[in-house]
């Protein structure tokens, strides 16, 4: 994805309380979505799992951000990525589809 696609996050204001409470949030809405998902593909071969965690990790690790060293950038998405991993990790978990090899 290239920077003029790219999300563009640039929220004011911020806290870590108010942090934790939206990655609560986030995490919660994305298991979810992702339980949801699995309904349509019941039966189905888990490739839709593989293909969602591609596209969401690429779309995250894709993310420009604003108003924030590079430093804090850099390391702020890192933690977001493996926030992402762990949902994914634990959804696949739940659902019963195999580690990726």
């Amino acid at each position: 994805m290239d920077e003029k696609n790219s999300p563009i996050v640039c929220i004011s204001g911020v806290d870590e309380r108010k942090l934790g409470a939206a990655l609560i949030a986030v995490q919660s809405a994305f298991s979810v979505a992702i339980a949801e998902l699995s309904k349509l593909h019941k039966g189905n071969n888990p490739q839709w799992f593989e293909d969602l965690e591609e596209v969401v990790i690429a779309n995250a690790k894709g993310t420009v951000t604003e108003g924030i060293s590079l430093d804090v950038e850099v390391e702020s998405l890192k933690f977001g990525i493996d926030v992402l991993r762990a949902i994914l990790d634990v959804s696949r978990v739940e659902l019963g589809i195999a580690a990726k090899e």
